[in-house]
């Protein structure tokens, strides 16, 4: 009877063993496999506007280092800003390229790359020569129709404190923004400088009047912005943030930001 307890108390042992076992394999081994996508399917870094664009030219260049000193494969996607948060946090695309940084704070399941990518500025433009804010207070007396493209959380918290909803409108790019200030069917467009600047350029715009928008007012300083991944990559980000910081160090991302001026021909 010793004898069979005995040899009852060494099965169970060794089970507990062989769960502990699998219970640390299926811990360690689904986190290396999160964060070292396979040759055939390389990280998908989302961003905005069109491939050709100012924007997603410099994003491209930077990403492209990044991804290549991490020895990762990387493809870049287009989609609206909008569109863009839902497929990381779905899963669909495994990180974006550059957002403020408390855009963690409505999005919790999105871990934030500890080291800034580019600063971007938003400011709101006009195309009518009365229109005139000293302060952004000045909004509330005034009857000017304010709109924004949606997604850019500055601007739509800006607006909203200041002017009241009937007054307000969004919509889905900068090209639209901006063809709606040139048409006077607004009076102020809130955006990224960085996007208008590079939508003035665009034929689209050149032709309906593009010379004639100009800068109002700036949004507070330049914000300083970063990359966001799908929490799955969590041990991705301080590497990340490291490469960056040496490509900062470097003078890669402002050398990357001329070589696209140069490209695209535009003026220093």
């Amino acid at each position: 009877m010793r004898h069979i307890v005995a040899k009852t108390l060494t099965i169970w042992r060794s089970l507990g063993r062989l769960a502990a076992i699998c219970c640390l394999l299926a811990w360690v081994v689904p986190a290396q496999c999160q964060t070292q996508p396979s040759p055939d399917k390389p990280f998908i870094m989302v961003t905005d506007g069109e491939s050709d664009t100012f924007g997603s030219r410099w994003i491209t260049l930077i990403y492209t280092e990044v991804f290549k000193r991490l020895g990762m494969p990387l493809r870049i996607e287009n989609y609206t800003l909008a569109r863009r948060a839902a497929m990381v946090e779905a899963g669909l695309a495994d990180g974006e390229s550059s957002r403020v940084y408390g855009y963690g704070d409505s999005h919790p399941d999105m871990i934030r790359v500890e080291e800034s990518l580019i600063d971007l500025g938003f400011s709101f433009y006009t195309a009518n020569p009365s229109v005139h804010l000293a302060r952004l207070e000045d909004l509330r007396t005034t009857n000017y129709l304010v709109e924004y493209r949606r997604g850019i959380l500055l601007c739509e918290n800006t607006i909203e404190k200041w002017t009241p909803a009937e007054r307000v409108s969004d919509v889905l790019t900068q090209k639209q923004g901006l063809l709606k200030l040139l048409a006077k069917r607004t009076d102020l467009y809130c955006d990224l400088d960085l996007y208008v600047r590079q939508e003035l350029q665009s034929p689209d715009v050149k032709a309906a009047g593009g010379a004639t928008v100009r800068k109002v007012i700036s949004i507070g300083d330049a914000v300083p912005t970063y990359p966001y991944l799908n929490k799955r990559y969590a041990a991705l980000a301080p590497r990340m943030a490291a490469i960056l910081k040496q490509m900062k160090a470097a003078g890669l991302i402002d050398a990357y930001q001329h070589q696209v001026e140069r490209d695209l021909g535009w003026e220093q």
